[in-house]
């Protein structure tokens, strides 16, 4: 009798590592295939400020503002009163016949 627990305490301790060992394993995997995509997302994240960065240079926005902004003429210039509510019309891509 006594040999047959010992038996069963073996190959259930032995059952047991196995069992913790593999939970360690796919973990590991998980760990790495999470490393991998932290990597990823780093390296998008150093992008996306090198393109913040350039899109907000100085240099850029001076440049624009050369070309692209300018007052009016106030000849051209329309004013119009009334309330903003009352001046928006519906639009609607629908032809009538």
């Amino acid at each position: 009798m006594k040999y047959f627990i010992s038996i069963v305490f073996v190959l259930f301790a032995i059952f047991a590592i196995l069992w913790v060992r593999s939970n360690v394993i796919s973990v590991e995997y998980r760990l790495s295939s999470l490393e991998e995509k932290k990597k990823a997302l780093l390296r998008e994240n150093k992008n996306l400020l090198a393109q913040k960065s350039s899109l907000t240079s100085f240099v850029r926005i001076n440049n624009a503002e050369e070309h692209l902004l300018v007052f009016p003429d106030r000849k051209k210039v329309v004013y119009i009163e009334g309330r903003p509510e009352n001046l928006v019309k519906t639009i609607s891509f629908n032809k009538k016949n």
